[in-house]
């Protein structure tokens, strides 16, 4: 490393300038072109280490702060939870990530300021706190003549982040730039682990559970786990022994984190071990400890942990999917697989979507979820639950509906045939160790011959309605129009019509959602429908519901335009009336259609054409209140015509779209018909003309 003769201790990389600013990365470099040549260029790099910049982050602070640039109010007060520590006696980099990592956990510990101890007693309460050298003594003690600068440095660190594990994190987060290469190459996506936090608290069974992790390196999962779990639950964890730097680094995660760590079993998790308690066991592959592993190690160490799981002991394992769900060709692998499915232990697998490690992007993943054996179903009968999210993204959405049907498929066999699954369907263990296939693979579908007649009739029945739903559009459209130069006029307001009575906002009914149904008598218009996710009408509210429970509740009249702002945008003319408009939708209502010149399926499509504004900085609601769309207008004397015209357009327009959606299900119906192999499609007979 090349030193430009800065004796600063604290360094920023350019990323650390523009995460601290609060910009894109590309602007620190567009701040050191445009400044160059001014009278207070950008500060010049006060070491070089290979072709990474580092930058003296008290000329930084006083330059950007000079300048008014970036969009962070905090620049200085976070500098030291993002700057690198270089000392000047050149501390190896190694040794002061560790250093520091460990003042972390002791502080988190102590909670107290650690620069106000010395030295002496500094390590008197790390000899405390660890006397067998588990995890902080070393590392602490390997700072020596340092250690009361790099303490200086940690307090400010965690007063910076506001709590020594946050600050433990943001070094953590630097994995991908620092030494820890195996923890860059196994580190998860945040919907992985969310995943398999929330996955593993459900099945947790204790009001204190034991979780398991045998990898003695990897602790993503348990601070995920932390995160999941509510702030007043404690957080037991077992994990593997090992002295390795990695694993005490680890251990000084964990206790900063406030996880209660107890030993593992005497033996370790290799073949052979138990344990006499319920747990949940919680593991990833690849992991620091197991990067080289091929799938018949990953399989033989799952069979370990299936082979020993007791009474209130579930699994949550992820891992490659060509070891879990893929078809396997190695002989040795198909059988450990084999002898999982039969033990009856594997109670769900899930193919998961690539891009869950970041280092390999190519590599797909798969849950698998181990629970007890259900004894009281003959072994014939047990089943699997399987899924294939191949195609999805992990959202909160999907990770919902994942967990449902996890948790279902760790039920009786009753609760897995009463499940309706999102994702999974449940498959005879006995077909598929008959099969040999992809576990995620749908099973073939194999109709019966009687459904062939059944679905040519059902063709047939489709063609008539084709036939009536075109014969129901009538040719050629009787509409006449002449144009004018439009006079220059002043638009007014819906804010200046409501003051004028001439439009009325009439409030949305706050209902509950319970009394809402599919199809109910009473069509409820809201933010659904308004912004296109549903059809009007296919959701309501059953009238006497409606009457009994909501005496004061509002229906809507012909012609009220239902409107919403903010997030849920969207504008629409209730033609028929009778409806129910919900909360946070609300009316729009013309108190003389006639003569006011204001025609309702204009201005829906006029405030429409406006969309959604965006919500500026500090504001709380956006800058396109209802109050200020322009209302469009006729003459008085084109009311009639123009909503005539609007109406049959309207009708022709809801004829068009019976008809597309009628030939879209005798497309559909002929397709399956014919990929099942039920319906083939004759060809016309060819006409042949007698001569003489």
């Amino acid at each position: 490393m090349q030193r430009a003769g800065s004796s600063s201790t604290l360094l920023l990389t350019k990323r650390d300038i523009a995460t601290l600013a609060k910009v894109q990365r590309p602007v620190v470099t567009m701040w050191m072109r445009r400044y160059r040549g001014s009278d207070r260029p950008f500060p010049r790099p006060a070491a070089v280490d290979g072709r990474l910049e580092k930058f003296d982050a008290n000329e930084i602070i006083e330059w950007v702060q000079s300048r008014g640039l970036g969009n962070s109010a905090s620049f200085a007060r976070d500098t030291a939870m993002h700057a690198l520590f270089e000392h000047a006696s050149g501390v190896d980099p190694a040794v002061l990530t560790d250093g520091i990592t460990a003042l972390l956990c002791l502080k988190a510990v102590l909670g107290e300021q650690l620069s106000e101890l010395d030295p002496g007693d500094l390590l008197d309460e790390v000899d405390e706190i660890d006397p067998d050298n588990e995890f902080l003594y070393s590392e602490i003690e390997a700072l020596g003549d340092d250690l009361v600068a790099i303490a200086s440095h940690v307090d400010r660190m965690a007063d910076a982040a506001f709590a020594p594990a946050y600050a433990l994190e943001a070094i953590m987060d630097r994995r991908f730039r620092g030494q820890w290469s195996t923890l860059a190459d196994t580190t998860l996506s945040g919907g992985a682990l969310t995943l398999c936090a929330r996955v593993s608290v459900a099945l947790a069974e204790d009001e204190h559970p034991l979780f398991v992790d045998p990898a003695p390196e990897s602790t993503d999962l348990v601070i995920a786990l932390r995160r999941a779990l509510p702030e007043y639950r404690d957080l037991v964890v077992m994990t593997g022994t090992s002295d390795s730097a990695g694993a005490r680094l680890a251990r000084r995660r964990l206790t900063a984190h406030r996880a209660h760590r107890v030993p593992p079993p005497d033996s370790g998790f290799g073949a052979g071990f138990s344990l006499a308690q319920p747990a949940v066991f919680l593991t990833q592959y690849p992991s620091p400890s197991t990067l080289d592993y091929t799938d018949a190690e990953i399989l033989s160490e799952i069979d370990n942990i299936a082979m020993q799981m007791g009474p209130g002991q579930h699994a949550v394992l992820l891992g490659p999917a060509g070891a879990l769900v893929d078809r396997l060709r190695d002989r040795e692998c198909e059988s450990i697989r084999s002898g999982l499915l039969r033990s009856g232990h594997l109670r769900a697998a899930i193919r998961l979507p690539e891009g869950l490690l970041p280092a390999r992007p190519g590599l797909s993943m798969a849950l698998w979820v181990l629970g007890g054996v259900d004894h009281t179903v003959p072994a014939t009968e047990r089943s699997t639950v399987l899924a294939d999210l191949g195609a999805l993204e992990l959202t909160d959405d999907v990770i919902d509906g994942v967990l449902a049907d996890v948790t279902a498929a760790m039920g009786s066999s009753r609760t897995v045939r009463a499940h309706a699954f999102r994702f999974g369907h449940a498959r005879l263990t006995s077909e598929l160790l008959a099969e040999s296939a992809a576990l995620t693979a749908r099973p073939r579908v194999h109709r019966p011959r009687s459904d062939a007649s059944e679905v040519a009739a059902r063709v047939l029945e489709l063609v008539g309605d084709v036939d009536i739903a075109a014969a129901g559009i009538e040719a050629g459209v009787d509409l006449r129009v002449e144009y004018q130069s439009p006079a220059v006029k002043y638009t007014r307001t819906a804010g200046e019509l409501a003051d004028a009575k001439e439009l009325r906002v009439v409030s949305g009914n706050r209902l509950d959602a319970a009394d809402i149904e599919p199809g109910g008598t009473v069509p409820v218009i809201g933010v659904e429908e308004l912004s296109g996710r549903c059809a009007v009408g296919s959701r309501g509210i059953d009238r006497l519901t409606f009457s009994t429970k909501y005496p004061s509740g509002r229906y809507t009249e012909p012609g009220d335009i239902v409107f919403c702002t903010g997030s849920s945008f969207g504008a629409l003319v209730d033609h028929e009336g009778t409806s129910v408009a919900q909360w946070p939708a609300r009316v729009l209502r013309i108190t003389d259609p006639i003569g006011s010149g204001i025609v309702p399926e204009l201005v829906a499509r006029q405030i429409r054409s406006r969309g959604a504004a965006a919500k500026p900085p500090g504001a709380i609601r956006s800058g396109a209140a209802w109050r200020q769309w322009e209302i469009p207008r006729v003459p008085p004397d084109q009311v009639a015509a123009v909503t005539a015209a609007l109406k049959d357009l309207r009708a022709r327009h809801t004829a068009a779209r019976r008809l597309l959606d009628t030939i879209e299900g005798l497309t559909t119906t002929l397709v399956d018909g014919v990929a099942h192999g039920a319906l083939t499609v004759a060809t016309e007979p060819e006409t042949v003309t007698e001569k003489g």
